[in-house]
């Protein structure tokens, strides 16, 4: 593989120089232009980081490449893509309200069957005192 000549930009960092762009016929370049940037063999190729974004950099004190990783930046939803997410949002929030609602539902039947037994049991133990004498 031939030469790839990696055009270079400033940075904040004295020693740190972005990559701006790179170029595979750098034979085809002037004296001028070939002073912009270096020369390499290859180019590392960047980590796949999901929600990161690659960006190459080069070392001018030990003339290694080497990437950096940022997160990557959405571009705003359209108003049609928000309105379409919360009515998906809300259809799921309703189906799960009806879900508690009807175990709610279910609850309060059981309490109330509940009360009705504990009732009868109540009114079972006052006969059986009465018929026995006890009150």
């Amino acid at each position: 593989m031939g030469k790839i000549f990696l055009f270079l930009e400033k940075t904040n960092e004295p020693n740190i120089q972005r990559i701006g762009t790179q170029h595979y016929a750098p034979e085809m370049l002037s004296e001028e232009e070939l002073k912009m940037g270096v020369l390499v063999d290859e180019v590392p190729q960047a980590e796949n980081i999901p929600d990161k974004r690659p960006e190459l950099f080069y070392n001018t004190d030990t003339q290694e490449l080497f990437y950096k990783y940022s997160d990557v930046v959405l571009p705003p939803t359209s108003p049609e893509q928000i309105m379409k997410d919360l009515q998906k949002e809300l259809n799921a929030v309703k189906a799960e309200n009806k879900t508690l609602m009807l175990a709610l539902a279910e609850s309060a039947e059981a309490q109330q069957q509940d009360k009705i037994e504990n009732q009868l049991a109540v009114a079972e133990v006052v006969e059986t005192l009465t018929t026995k004498g006890v009150l």
